[in-house]
């Protein structure tokens, strides 16, 4: 079911009257920003007051746009990652960067010397190790790359002494309490991007002074793989890990699907068990339900464990591919465990049920604070009855992401 007619005239009428509004409030979905798009999509309808069913359609045009907005952002994000992951850009950067020893010798304690007893001196030279472990193995390799210190982890740090920054979800210290300062871009940087860090951010540089040991470090989120590839002690956040990770995929043509929370902020990937055309747009020839995804990192395989952290829920969890019939709302695999078909590992099956209930309860809450972004994804498409049908969401996704390969409209068009 489309959104009414009205409301629909409506909301092209608002993104074309004020686009900023409605980025500003999808960006970050918190309740004023709710009540800012249905104030003025009511003020668009021209009427003092609305009927239950236009404020069930108002959600439901919210709730539509804002999975509409994330899918044309993950296709955008693929679209940068290939860009930059040709064979050429990708030697460079994997060969760009001298290992540090430490690092160095990590890797001859978990995968042996090199060649002629010597560890590998740079990523490209490691990537090239873990080929040979390999053996011709995609899926083989692909494990080994997820486990190792070329796409791990790094939190923003001092880049001397190495004292961590607090990422906190709710942050209880000020960047200044933390030696962090928003510096404008030189222009220098390669593929400055946004992103959230303590908060949601802009494109901009951070000056890092330690509170620990003085040091004066720099540091900014980017796409570019020789920056993420950084070995010393540059941040590599989930984000950047992800797109690490799709242009590795990319590079030695392994599928590989974007996995992304509802009002959680989080990312990760899932990796196909047989070939898949990832530049296909039509779907022609590909069945998703031949192919198995599989989650090698354990805490996102066991994604409905980290309700239990204590720092809010989530609402849904979509995966998106560039590839439109493969894009797919997975929350309930994300919620079965493997001996149902779903991702969690077994054990953790008596909690299924309670995990369903957290999430229901959040997406039942206008006021996000159950939430772990504190915004309000799943409760503007459980108000707008988009939740009733698992497949109804999967069809916004594969239509958006079909409209973005064609160019046939634009995000905020329904």
């Amino acid at each position: 079911m489309a959104p009414p007619t009205a409301v629909a005239a409506a909301w092209a009428a608002l993104y074309g009257r004020d686009a900023g509004i409605v980025n500003r409030c999808l960006g970050h979905l918190t309740p004023s920003a709710v009540d800012d798009l249905t104030v003025a999509l009511t003020k668009e309808i021209n009427a003092n007051s609305i009927s239950n069913d236009e404020t069930q359609s108002i959600y439901r045009t919210i709730g539509e746009a804002s999975l509409r907005r994330l899918t044309y952002r993950c296709m955008d994000k693929f679209q940068s990652n290939h860009r930059l992951a040709t064979q050429e850009i990708m030697q460079e950067a994997l060969q760009s960067h001298v290992l540090p020893e430490h690092l160095k010798q990590e890797l001859v304690t978990k995968y042996g010397q090199y060649k002629d007893e010597a560890p590998p001196q740079s990523w490209y030279e490691a990537l090239e190790q873990l080929q040979q472990k390999a053996k011709g193995d995609k899926a083989q390799l692909w494990r080994l790359i997820l486990d190792h210190p070329m796409t791990a982890y790094v939190p923003v740090q001092c880049q001397e002494c190495g004292h961590v920054i607090p990422d906190d979800t709710t942050c209880q210290t000020t960047d200044q309490q933390v030696g962090l300062v928003e510096l404008e871009p030189t222009g220098e940087e390669l593929e400055l991007r946004a992103g959230w860090y303590r908060g949601p951010r802009k494109a901009v540089r951070f000056q890092i002074t330690c509170t620990q040991c003085g040091h004066v470090s720099y540091w900014y989120r980017s796409g570019h793989p020789r920056v993420i590839l950084n070995p010393h002690k540059w941040g590599r956040l989930c984000g950047e890990q992800e797109d690490l990770r799709s242009a590795l995929a990319y590079y030695l043509d392994i599928p590989l699907r974007l996995v992304v929370p509802l009002d959680w902020d989080h990312i990760w990937s899932e990796y196909g068990n047989h070939p898949v055309d990832s530049s296909s747009t039509t779907g022609t020839g590909t069945d998703p339900n031949i192919i198995t995804w599989q989650v090698e990192d354990d805490s996102a395989r066991n994604f409905a464990c980290r309700l239990d952290e204590g720092i809010g829920s989530w609402t849904r969890v979509l995966a998106i591919h560039p590839n439109p019939t493969l894009c797919q709302d997975v929350t309930n695999a994300y919620l079965s465990c493997q001996k149902d078909g779903g991702r969690a590992e077994d054990q953790h099956d008596n909690n299924m049920p309670r995990y369903r209930q957290t999430i229901q309860s959040a997406r039942e809450d206008p006021t996000g604070a159950m939430t772990q972004s504190r915004t309000l994804h799943g409760f503007v498409l459980e108000k707008g009855q988009l939740l009733t049908d698992d497949n109804q969401v999967t069809s916004i996704l594969q239509h958006a992401a079909n409209d973005h390969a064609h160019g046939n409209k634009d995000w905020w068009q329904f």
